[in-house]
């Protein structure tokens, strides 16, 4: 119905078909390194509970950005029509459907008129500061691989004309800001620290989730990696599963015993 934008960035970069694909393909590259990362740190509960913290205050605050206002698509390719989804039983299917197939193309999902502002540039970009917050400062192969991936996923999105610049543009500086501001707070121990301060109060008012999350934890947390299960709780698990099946076999053999007892005495 409406043309695109004019754009600085769109109108002088060809569109490029694959190029979308490969923005999730490198998504999905990040995610895999992410998801090692947290499995294997010493502080995995906490650190996966600052992520989800964070990524679900950017996508919420996504979907208010997505309702205010609708930009036109950004590229005449895209078919992007009025789908009258009728019932609520319906729009609740199509809401599963993109939540199900984490809203990429690769899982068959198409949306329209999400552009403001980009959700792919938020996964990216969360998941390349949190790989190299959570890791040693000295495997820097990893680290540079990581900012590649970034750069060139948001290169591919713009280079497919799926988002305007300024939707990118937008996702990274809301997304950075958001993690270094979460960061900033929780490292310097503002809740911790001095729990009656004004600085504290502050942040208690404004922040609560945060303080919330944060109550128990003293500063910057050490990279420390681990086994997620070592072969002594595997032993230990062994045992008390060894344990308990014992007493249960024993209590049924009691209890067949006594109702073996009671019907001779009849």
């Amino acid at each position: 119905k409406y043309p695109p934008l004019p754009d600085i960035i769109l109108d002088n970069v060809p569109h490029i078909p694959w190029a979308f694909e490969m923005t999730e393909v490198t998504g999905m590259t990040l995610l895999s390194i992410w998801l090692l990362v947290m499995l294997f740190h010493k502080h995995r509960f906490i650190i996966a509970r600052r992520f989800f913290a964070i990524a679900g205050t950017i996508f919420l605050l996504r979907c208010f950005t997505m309702i205010i206002t609708s930009l036109s698509v950004p590229g005449v390719h895209l078919d992007c029509k009025p789908r009258p989804y009728g019932t609520w039983a319906n729009r609740l299917y199509n809401a599963y459907i993109i939540w199900s197939g984490a809203g990429l193309s690769l899982q068959g999902v198409r949306t329209c008129g999400d552009y403001m502002f980009s959700g792919h540039t938020v996964s990216l970009t969360l998941l390349n500061f949190f790989i190299t917050e959570y890791t040693s400062r000295r495997i820097y192969f990893l680290h540079t691989f990581t900012w590649l991936c970034n750069c060139f996923g948001v290169f591919f999105i713009l280079a497919a004309h799926e988002h305007y610049s300024i939707d990118v543009f937008v996702a990274f500086y809301i997304t950075s800001r958001l993690f270094l501001y979460y960061h900033t707070l929780v490292n310097n121990r503002a809740v911790t620290k001095y729990q009656e301060s004004f600085d504290a109060k502050r942040t208690w008012f404004y922040f609560p989730l945060f303080s919330f999350f944060e109550q128990n934890i003293d500063g910057r947390i050490p990279n420390e990696f681990q086994l997620p299960l070592t072969p002594q709780d595997v032993r230990d698990f062994c045992d008390r599963m060894e344990i308990t099946l014992k007493t249960r076999f024993a209590d049924l053999t009691r209890k067949y015993a006594e109702k073996k007892r009671e019907k001779k005495r009849k």
